[in-house]
């Protein structure tokens, strides 16, 4: 057996939540401790950092009501006609997930003419290349006939960025959420010893013990009731090095990740696309190790302690 032969990965839980939210909790085994936290640490960093979205980026809002009298948007204005605040509707329209890339012309527009009701992200007017998978979300309510105008620029990027509250050419500044992935947990789980290691039975234990494991959103915060208690620190904590390297060589350990996206990518495409940019930070290293010899660095290394030597 090959030293990478023995690593497999398979998926215990895959839940679409709902159109914008989807959730899996993969596996990957049978590692020892240092493995388990090299990779949980440094594949987060990539889930987290690593990946570009497509989302509102600027508000301009066109009321008769500001024009008669001149005054200039700002965020925290109650527009007459209007239940929400600009800034509740900076909030939804933040919330709205996009997928794809604009193929002519980055504005996206939201017209009410005359009309009263609950305005949703299905009813705005979206450029070509752009999808919304979140058609539901509830942007602003008029109860009062009125002709407004809201102006959407759409902007594509990385990671988040909040907005500063000041005012722009282009328009109020939105919360911009480029990443699709909202949320990575991972723990490291000890199985039995090395000896009698079996994969599918520890797989099947795990997808028992989700059974009973639900998931649910509260503010914007995913919590998870009924988690699997690892001990595992605990353990560490009150073991001497000599100790814990020993219980290491003599167990397996389990490395599962909990990932959340917001639908524009499944997690299991997230975790293999995020694995690909870890790899690839390693790839150069390993090309630069092929092409110098290792007699060249062993007579540089020797002749620089030489150099040393007569000084």
């Amino acid at each position: 057996m090959t030293p990478t032969s023995r690593y497999r990965v398979q998926s215990l839980q895959q839940v679409q939540i709902s159109t914008s939210l989807h959730h899996e909790r993969i596996m990957l085994a049978p590692l020892s401790h240092s493995e388990a936290t090299t990779l949980a640490v440094g594949l987060r960093r990539c889930l987290l950092k690593g990946f570009e979205g497509t989302c509102f980026g600027t508000l301009k809002i066109r009321h008769s009501w500001l024009t008669k009298r001149e005054k200039k948007c700002y965020e925290y204005l109650a527009l007459p006609g209007i239940r929400e605040t600009i800034r509740d509707i900076m909030m939804n329209l933040s919330s709205v997930v996009l997928l794809g890339m604009p193929i002519k012309g980055k504005t996206a527009v939201l017209k009410i003419d005359q009309k009263v009701g609950v305005f949703e992200a299905r009813h705005i007017l979206l450029p070509e290349g752009i999808h919304c998978l979140s058609p539901n979300q509830t942007i602003l309510t008029v109860v009062v006939p009125l002709e407004l105008e809201l102006e959407l620029t759409i902007e594509r990027g990385s990671g988040f960025r909040i907005r500063d509250g000041g005012e722009h050419e282009e328009g109020l500044l939105l919360d911009a959420r480029f990443n699709p992935i909202l949320q990575v947990d991972y723990q490291i789980q000890k199985t039995e010893r090395r000896t009698g290691f079996d994969f599918n039975e520890n797989a099947s234990r795990l997808k028992k013990e989700i059974i009973s494991d639900t998931l649910y959103q509260k503010d914007s915060h995913f919590i998870k009731k009924e988690q699997v208690k690892n001990e595992l620190s605990k353990e560490q904590s009150a073991l001497t090095f000599e100790i814990y390297n020993e219980q290491e060589q003599d167990h397996f350990y389990l490395l599962l990740f909990d990932i959340w996206t917001n639908g524009t990518i499944q997690p299991i495409e997230a975790m293999q696309r995020a694995a690909r940019q870890a790899i690839a930070v390693y790839i150069p290293l390993l090309r630069f190790a092929l092409t110098v010899p290792s007699n060249i660095l062993v007579h540089k290394q020797f002749d620089s302690k030489n150099k040393y030597a007569k000084k």
